[in-house]
């Protein structure tokens, strides 16, 4: 097909070439109804685009660059308006920082999780007592009944993380006890509770419990083989209340032998 003296027409290859995209994606558009060629030869099949087009294909170029939807562009160029134009730009706003919402988020929590598994290489001691000073955090938890074994703890907070309403809160990977501290003190481990942290309080729940900021005695040990010296912590909380909040918590140090992992259990302090 010769090129027609009163509309300069360009083949797809020409105009892939000049406006710097692939002969595909121009077939691609035309079959999303985006932007047809100005003329197809009815015997060869050939497509062929004009000059006025060019303009389009810049637009849809620009506007697929900022990730928005085929469909809000065909909106866009069917109704031809500035208007329709800000709208979809806005809508494309919006949605692009949910995803940065979501993306940053993300990102906090890799951070977080690798800060949980190099956490415990800070002490490079065991059963040794030290002071850390902690935020509060909350923890989702259910009860630990005598006649509980790992599984069945487990397995009641799993079903109560994933229930209706709870199952929309977001979590920390790390599971923990509350432990008895007269227990603790005998050389026994007795726990309370079996929990998960929580990322964020969200609404009131009676299994959401707060661990108040303040000083906390802290020390590492594999406190499920009873590995900790009882004498020495009663000589450290000589001076203190009997605490209401000892908490251990988990820290893997082995994907698969996980339940023999390293805990640093951590006590409230409170003055006499």
């Amino acid at each position: 097909m010769e090129r027609s003296k009163e509309k300069h027409l360009y083949s797809i290859g020409e105009t892939a070439r000049m406006m710097g995209i692939s002969v595909q994606m121009l077939r691609n558009y035309s079959n999303a109804g985006l932007l047809k060629p100005d003329v197809v030869d009815e015997i060869s099949g050939y497509r062929y685009y004009s000059f006025k087009q060019f303009h389009y294909i810049d637009r849809i170029r620009y506007l697929r660059s900022l990730d928005m939807p085929l469909s809000d562009i065909e909106e866009i160029l069917k109704e031809g308006t500035v208007d329709t134009m800000q709208k979809l730009l806005e809508k494309q706003r919006q949605r692009i920082e949910e995803e940065r919402r979501r993306i940053n988020e993300m990102y906090e929590d890799i951070v977080w999780y690798q800060q949980y598994f190099s956490y415990l290489q800070q002490y490079d001691f065991d059963n040794i007592p030290y002071l850390v000073q902690l935020d509060k955090r909350y923890i989702l938890t259910v009860d630990y009944k005598e006649t509980d074994d790992v599984e069945a703890v487990e397995t009641r907070l799993a079903a109560l993380k994933n229930s209706e309403g709870l199952n929309q809160m977001h979590y920390r990977r790390q599971f923990g006890y509350m432990a008895d501290f007269d227990a603790l003190s005998a050389g026994k481990f007795y726990p309370k509770k079996y929990f998960v942290y929580l990322k964020e309080k969200q609404f009131d729940h009676p299994n959401i419990l707060e661990l108040p900021a303040g000083t906390y005695l802290c020390f590492r040990s594999r406190i499920c083989a009873g590995e900790w010296d009882a004498a020495l912590l009663k000589k450290y909380m000589q001076k203190y209340r009997e605490p209401a909040y000892v908490v251990a918590n988990e820290y893997e140090d082995n994907l698969i032998e996980y339940h023999h992992c390293p805990y640093e259990v951590q006590i409230l302090l409170e003055e006499k």
